[in-house]
């Protein structure tokens, strides 16, 4: 090597523009990267013609993927092939300025942008180029905050954090400003203009975030596109707090005793909870609770209604909402505490049904297995009492063995007696 030779390598540089740092470099693979700086070396160096082949004997790549790679930088714009087979770089600079010209063509007879005018604006834009783009920021940017600003409204803080979320995304250095107008455009559609807007998004995606990862655990699985499309529903529109779909899938599930939960019916529901002004997990119990007992208030209504064959009025009434709100009395307990009516008494109203229910509770019963228990055992007693007064000697009432008073009244035990103990027989009779 010559000494002019060393001179021209060691002195010489290669310009790499800025666009292509903060606009192109990020899409693209190191391979890619690497022909691209082979070809800015070749252009400020020899400018001899470069083909797929220098290439590849250049960087030591199959001819495959050199050919690959340089596709990726001719759909990006940065290379372009002549029809003899050999590749040229775009001069993306006097590109973007072209286009910045036709821009301002286009709007010479609208007012100027307000970053142009406002000196927050002026300060916003040199801010966001400081910060996300090491002080190079290109046309296509400076032309967004300006629409953002001007076009759609919003607020300077909200422009600088659309950009602190397209970097946290890993879509702020790409080729085109695309990724930053959907993201804009989705904050407007959700009514953003002002930062206490953006707050309140914010906080409603943290609550999808949160309601997504919650539902995944229940469900044991990935949330897919229609799952999301649903939690932000809920979440959004019905104002449910994250943790309302998960405890409804638990409910469904533990409670209610489905198999299977679907989305379409949890959606039902929580359709029902909204137009009931409920939105926290708490107000959800409360409300399913009132909605049971209105339930067997109702259902213990009808059945009441056949079994006494007749219209309750109020005071029936109020004995059910008792039954059914204190005592949770379910309607096998009250039909069985009927029948023990009917094997004595003529007519039965619900005021004696309530007692021997009273009485029941008073002695831990609370099923019906128990009742019969409990009844069986309470016959044998009296069945016992009564005989040993039939057969204590007469005269007098010293040593009279005590009869249940719970059970039998005084008057009733001397009726039955005055008829030669037939009838008292058969009341006690084992069933």
């Amino acid at each position: 090597m010559t000494m002019e030779e060393r001179n021209q390598l060691l002195l010489s540089d290669t310009q790499v523009p800025d666009l292509f740092i903060t606009q192109y470099m990020s899409s693209l693979s190191g391979a890619a990267i690497q022909i691209y700086l082979l070809m800015l070396l070749n252009q400020s160096a020899s400018r001899v013609p470069v083909t797929l082949e220098k290439l590849s004997k250049r960087t030591g790549m199959s001819a495959k993927e050199i050919e690959e790679q340089v596709f990726y930088l001719e759909r990006d714009g940065l290379v372009e092939k002549e029809q003899d087979g050999t590749l040229r770089l775009v001069d993306i600079k006097a590109r973007e300025v072209d286009r910045y010209i036709e821009a301002k063509k286009d709007s010479e007879s609208l007012e100027m942008p307000p970053q142009h005018t406002n000196p927050d604006m002026e300060r916003l834009s040199r801010s966001i180029s400081d910060t996300f783009f090491m002080g190079k920021m290109s046309y296509i940017w400076q032309r967004f905050i300006d629409d953002s600003a001007n076009v759609h409204k919003l607020e300077a803080n909200v422009i600088y954090s659309l950009f602190g979320s397209l970097q946290d995304k890993g879509k702020l250095l790409v080729r085109n400003t695309r990724p930053a107008e959907e993201l804009r455009e989705e904050w407007c559609r959700r009514g953003v203009r002002s930062y206490s807007d953006l707050e309140k998004i914010l906080g409603e995606d943290a609550d999808i975030k949160a309601c997504m990862t919650a539902m995944g655990k229940k469900m044991r699985k990935a949330m897919d596109g229609i799952a999301i499309e649903y939690i932000t529903t809920w979440v959004t529109t019905y104002k449910m707090k994250p943790d309302v779909p998960p405890y409804l899938y638990s409910y469904l599930r533990k409670d209610k005793n489905r198999e299977k939960v679907t989305f379409p019916d949890m959606d039902e529901i929580l359709q029902e909870w909204f137009s009931h002004n409920i939105h926290d997990v708490e107000a959800a119990k409360t409300y399913e609770l009132q909605k049971a007992a209105a339930d067997r208030k109702a259902a213990m209504t009808n059945f009441c209604g056949e079994l006494f064959r007749k219209k309750l009025d109020g005071m029936d009434l109020a004995i059910i909402e008792k039954w059914t709100k204190e005592d949770m009395w379910e309607e096998p307990i009250v039909h069985y505490a009927y029948e023990v009516l009917h094997s004595y008494m003529t007519t039965i109203t619900l005021a004696n049904v309530d007692d021997r229910l009273r009485l029941w509770k008073e002695n831990g019963v609370a099923s019906v297995t128990k009742a019969r228990q409990f009844e069986s055992e309470s016959r044998k007693k009296n069945k016992d009492t009564y005989q040993a007064r039939k057969n204590a000697p007469s005269g007098g009432k010293a040593g009279e063995i005590p009869y249940l008073q719970n059970e039998y009244t005084q008057q009733q035990i001397d009726d039955l007696i005055s008829d030669p103990l037939k009838d008292m027989d058969e009341l006690l009779k084992d069933d």
